[in-house]
């Protein structure tokens, strides 16, 4: 009985051992995962990438690059994507497009396309699943793989593309100053249809999607309103609405208005169904800015060149309230859980409260602001204006 009861005692004390081993051991020295807050991100002509807390406007990173940054920056899947244009290469001109660590600003990896014409990364990427879709001023759209960085696809194009490309469904739509409006089928770049606003017109609005129609302002002093999908190679207009000055803010769609500034001082509110005037709000001088729309508060959010951003009543366009800066606003702002961002040529950046626009933070960046900001905030969802800084 005995020499059982020991043996029984040794197989007790093995198994112990055994399990002690394979259990996982923490001490107090090891460091945990780190731990990343959102951030803002914004660029300048000052070749820096600022990202900053949301909440407080503390820098959580800052990046520098070889040239300015008029494109907006891009983020997807905790990547930043930095659109930078002419940087020489062995005798060459090239445009970047630049990967980096959304939580550190470091860099993950660099894609070059042909470069020619100045400053000709203006408008803002866009991503959908494993594809970015690049416009250069150089005549083309670019497909570029997320995780090799090689060229799926190049879309030629009859002009320059200042504006940023948007994507509904199994299309690619972007438009040109050569004034054209292109739609692309986005796995393979072949052209679907162009609709061609005649010689001597130039689009560098951004088009807005909102099914059935696209919405691209025109350097005609003009709105155009053209069909997503059509059966013709030629593409379908439905309308057009002229105002007294060229269009280079694009468009916001929200409740059956189309909203935009323009040139000749106005913020309009135009009918998406009829191309029929609701409204109009005067500013004091140009509106190049584009609109961001908070539909749950129905306001609309833009800048001016007077110095001031305002929110405006969806319904009206009457005034909610507006705060004013000491620099002409060109960026588009950013709506963000409550919170309005926006860059001035007074080399500020603003993050205002978009129910009572009472200033939060404000910091200062040493450079004019043309490009518009974006979030990450680890969602995976693209938080941007989705318009050209450039043009906006």
């Amino acid at each position: 009985m005995f020499k059982y009861s020991v043996k029984f005692l040794q197989v007790l004390c093995l198994l112990s051992v055994v399990f002690a081993s394979c259990s996982k051991k923490y001490s107090s020295d090891d460091s945990l995962a780190p731990q990343y807050s959102p951030s803002v991100i914004m660029g300048s002509n000052n070749r820096i990438l600022y990202a900053y807390a949301p909440s407080t406007g503390k820098k959580n990173w800052e990046t520098s690059f070889p040239s300015s940054i008029f494109a907006c920056p891009m983020v997807y899947y905790n990547r930043v994507y930095v659109a930078v244009a002419n940087t020489l290469s062995f005798g060459g001109m090239y445009d970047t497009l630049y990967k980096l660590n959304s939580s550190t600003g470091k860099l993950v990896k660099k894609m070059t396309i042909l470069g020619a014409a100045p400053f000709s990364l203006k408008a803002t990427p866009i991503a959908e699943g494993k594809l970015i879709y690049l416009a250069t001023s150089v005549d083309s759209v670019y497909a570029i793989d997320t995780g090799t960085g090689a060229v799926t696809w190049r879309a030629g194009t009859d002009g320059p593309i200042e504006s940023s490309p948007a994507i509904y469904d199994s299309f690619i739509y972007v438009a040109t100053t050569a004034g054209s409006v292109y739609c692309i089928d986005k796995l393979t770049g072949a052209r679907h249809w162009v609709y061609s606003a005649g010689a001597g017109k130039s689009f560098t609005s951004s088009p807005s999607l909102s099914v059935p129609n696209l919405y691209v302002g025109c350097s005609d002093s003009a709105v155009y309103c053209i069909k997503l999908k059509s059966t013709t190679s030629t593409g379908v207009l439905n309308w057009i609405y002229k105002t007294n000055g060229p269009v280079t803010s694009s468009p916001a769609v929200t409740g059956g208005k189309c909203i935009f500034g323009c040139k000749d001082y106005y913020v309009y509110s135009v009918d998406v169904i009829s191309g029929g005037l609701n409204q109009k709000f005067r500013t004091a001088t140009d509106v190049t800015s584009s609109p961001v729309v908070s539909a749950a508060k129905d306001v609309v959010y833009i800048g001016g060149y007077d110095h001031i951003l305002y929110a405006l009543n969806v319904l009206d366009l009457t005034v909610r309230w507006k705060y004013p800066t000491s620099g002409l606003i060109k960026s588009s702002p950013l709506l963000y859980k409550g919170m309005v961002y926006i860059g001035s040529y007074d080399h500020a950046f603003y993050a205002i409260d978009a129910l009572t626009g009472t200033l939060k933070w404000t910091t200062t960046i040493e450079g004019d602001m043309e490009c518009s900001p974006a979030i990450e905030d680890y969602s995976h969802m693209q938080y941007n204006s989705q318009v050209s800084g450039f043009t906006n």
